[in-house]
């Protein structure tokens, strides 16, 4: 994968440094600034999704352009902007079919509602149950697949606590299984934090983990990501720096004085930026 920029002339990466990773409770707090207009222009929480929607769905193509997706929405503002992401894809790759995964349901609010009416109006989104996201996971361990098939994890963000349930923990160890076997042209996204990591701690110390192929850190990449390289975890495993090198950072919402409120002056992308994304290194070393 060549990461490019929204213009699509290549990128070169930048290297995170310590600074520049937010806490799940700076993350929150960054939130409540962005849609209060604390040293920023205030946005809506429906601006600010449609907004990382559309950069992530960037990222995203640039890197999977040519593939099926299935987009795994969880039952928070990540599936939010899974399902905006899901509506962009389609509606710019006519020719890709567009599956969403979205068992909670937007129940009584109206913005995950009005979200889902848009994608249910978008001629090549379909939504899909459990039984048929299982069947496309299989299918790609067991066979040579004809068409190339992305996987967008939009489970969890940088709000989720405790274990994984139902009615995602076989969605989640299906991609779990997926990712650490030899699974044939498939390729997976994560929406500001993989799965089943903790936003603060990292990746779980044992066992299989979800590792995508391509991490999306919204605004900025969270604390999990300072854990990557860290030489008390001993050395990662190979797929983890990939992924730590393959990350890129979407969304034009800093301003300078949010930049220097939360140590994030590494993260180059501003408001005024004239692109959606950036490669930001997560591998320090």
């Amino acid at each position: 994968m060549r990461t490019r920029g929204a213009s699509g002339t290549p990128a070169r990466a930048r290297r995170a440094r310590d600074g520049a990773f937010l806490t799940s409770d700076a993350a929150r707090r960054l939130d409540e600034d962005l849609t209060a207009g604390r040293a920023c222009e205030a946005r809506s929480l429906e601006a600010l999704m449609r907004a990382a929607g559309r950069a992530a769905a960037t990222a995203t193509l640039d890197a999977f352009g040519g593939t099926d997706f299935v987009v795994l929405c969880g039952p928070g503002n990540n599936g939010g902007d899974g399902l905006a992401l899901a509506r962009e894809v389609a509606t710019r790759r006519r020719d890709a079919r567009v599956s969403v995964w979205y068992p909670k349901g937007a129940g009584t609010n109206e913005l995950y509602g009005e979200l889902v009416r848009e994608c249910r109006e978008t001629a090549n989104v379909e939504f899909v149950d459990e039984d048929a996201v299982l069947g496309m996971m299989r299918e790609r361990a067991t066979s040579a697949a004809a068409t190339p098939r992305c996987f967008v994890d939009a489970l969890f963000g940088f709000s989720f606590k405790g274990a994984v349930r139902a009615p995602f923990v076989n969605v989640l160890n299906a991609l779990v299984a997926l990712t650490n076997g030899d699974a044939r042209e498939t390729f997976t996204v994560s929406l500001d934090i993989p799965s089943g990591w903790d936003v603060d701690a990292g990746a779980p110390d044992d066992g299989d983990i979800f590792v995508p192929d391509l991490l999306v850190s919204l605004t900025a990449p969270k604390q999990c990501c300072a854990t990557l390289d860290d030489p008390a975890r001993g050395e990662p495993r190979p797929r983890v720096k990939r992924m730590a090198q393959t990350h890129v950072v979407a969304g034009t919402f800093l301003t300078d004085a949010l930049c220097e409120k939360y140590g994030l002056e590494q993260i180059p992308l501003r408001v005024d930026s004239d692109r959606e994304y950036v490669p930001l290194d997560l591998w320090r070393r």
